[in-house]
């Protein structure tokens, strides 16, 4: 519970400078809008894992796999993705 709370206080710290003091929105202007644009687009080394050739089911990564000679990585997972179940 307390690793939780530390978790969501530690991810939404940083969000607290996005409002102003009267809890609006910050105006996008012509001004600001490239700066926005900027940071909200991803940059080069985050998109790295869309170069992966990945496979959408098993089947399809075992046959490349063996014709190439190389491993599989296989990514499962049951439940909730927030591990709340």
């Amino acid at each position: 519970m307390i690793r939780r709370f530390a978790l969501a206080l530690l991810l939404l710290v940083p969000l607290a400078g996005v409002f102003n003091a009267a809890d609006e929105p910050a105006k996008l202007t012509d001004k600001n809008y490239e700066k926005t644009r900027d940071y909200l687009l991803p940059k080069g080394e985050e998109e790295d894992w869309a170069k992966v050739a990945w496979r959408t089911t098993l089947w399809d990564g075992v046959i490349d796999a063996q014709k190439e000679d190389k491993p599989i990585m296989l990514f499962a997972m049951n439940g909730h993705p927030f591990g709340c179940t």
